[in-house]
């Protein structure tokens, strides 16, 4: 009797057991919808998307229905990372939107969403938003004006550069493409709100080559010096390294510093020699390429003027980028009526801390993400988004921790 009183003990403890091993319920019918940016269609959806959910126990992949959403029919109760992206050509993606963005035809725009530790152990529907990230060809990284001290503690202001990406996945060649800075007359000459379809360059410096001399490839970039491409930390310890510089501005080859090619400004409207970036703003850069004959586009005088200054107009539709850099007040900080870019070109604008410069800041584009290895920088058409101040003013430097987060 005792031996059958042990045995239906241990029979029992094992029925237990074996209980409370069961797996849990799976969760059934789950959806997630996906919503686009708010430029797109209203006819577009997510549609027939890959979307893969990853746990400690495997990568399962799905396919979003007709309407953008994924229905989800039974999935394991865990903690999952989710993950998607469309990618498509500049062409495709402006036959979806709803508005005129200035995007290249041959620039990769990918639509992407994630999360990386959503629990999902009960069925509770939810919504995810996709980001967009334009991966231009070209974009302008970084803008070094603000000027530093020299070693005895005097302003010192031939140091600025401008920066130059290859955000695409294909080598670029700058060749035959333009360096420009918009007018920067206080008031503005042409502000963009009353100026919609042209920019008002005060200078403009085209890229020698004839189409294959200068390449720039995949997540690398050219450093113009605005005005001299030596080392200037010997003079300035709190300056830059400029001797490396692909390109300075200058009026012909073995001027400056004979070793780095000349970049020369084709249209001006000062004799000044130099890439007049401004040490307090605002400093309005842009890239195009066009190929029209820009000495044949008209100039202009800043309105009820005669005399002074003259404006080349450069249609906004051959814009590649461009960077709002306004001028920072003490009192009421950056104003947005100084503005010359239209929001197609730049919505937003960028700003050092400093009025007046001397500060060796330094505006940079931020890092989006890594694609095998290599910096995809952040566009999303806004530099107030996309640019951040840095005190570390180095050339070709993408791993500062404020770029990254």
């Amino acid at each position: 009797m005792k031996k059958i009183t042990i045995l239906t003990g241990i029979l029992a403890l094992m029925l237990s057991l074996s209980c409370t091993r069961e797996l849990p319920l799976p969760v059934r019918n789950l959806n997630i919808e996906f919503k686009l940016p708010e430029n797109f269609r209203s006819d577009i959806k997510y549609a027939n998307q890959e979307v893969i959910l990853t746990s400690a126990s495997g990568v399962y992949k799905f396919t979003t229905n007709s309407e953008g959403v994924l229905v989800i029919p039974e999935l394991i109760p865990d903690e999952y990372s989710i993950s998607t992206s469309w990618k498509m050509t500049g062409v495709q993606y402006k036959q979806l939107i709803t508005d005129a963005e200035l995007v290249e035809d041959k620039a990769t725009v990918v639509l992407k969403a994630g999360v990386g530790r959503k629990q999902l152990f009960t069925k509770e529907d939810f919504q995810l938003e996709l980001d967009k990230l334009v991966l231009k060809s070209l974009l302008i990284s970084k803008v070094y004006y603000s000027g530093t001290k020299d070693d005895a503690n005097k302003n010192y202001i031939v140091d600025s550069y401008v920066e130059i990406y290859n955000n695409s996945d294909d080598t670029v060649y700058i060749d035959g493409k333009y360096l420009a800075l918009a007018e920067s007359m206080s008031p503005p000459a042409y502000p963009a709100k009353d100026n919609p379809d042209y920019i008002y360059a005060r200078q403009i410096c085209k890229f020698p080559g004839d189409g294959n001399d200068n390449p720039v490839a995949p997540g690398k970039s050219i450093v113009i010096a605005a005005k001299n491409a030596r080392d200037h930390r010997t003079s300035a310890s709190t300056s830059i390294d400029l001797s490396t510089a692909d390109f300075e501005v200058k009026e012909a080859e073995g001027m400056g510093n004979p070793d780095v090619k000349a970049l020369t400004i084709l249209s001006n409207s000062l004799t000044i020699k130099f890439f007049n970036l401004m040490t307090g703003g605002g400093n309005a850069v842009f890239i195009f390429e066009t190929e029209e004959d820009i000495l044949s586009w008209p100039q202009y005088y800043a309105p009820g003027k005669t005399s002074g200054e003259r404006f080349r107009r450069v249609p906004v539709s051959v814009v590649l980028d461009g960077v709002e850099c306004l001028k920072n007040n003490t009192s009421t900080g950056p104003d947005i009526n100084l503005k010359r870019f239209q929001s197609i070109v730049d919505a937003g604008f960028a700003f050092t801390n400093a009025t007046s410069g001397y500060t060796h800041e330094s505006i940079e584009r931020k890092v989006s993400t890594f694609e095998n290895g290599r910096v995809i920088l952040k566009d999303v058409n806004n530099s107030t988004e996309d640019f951040v101040i840095t005190l570390d003013p180095t050339p070709r430097k993408y791993d500062k921790p404020e770029l990254l987060n």
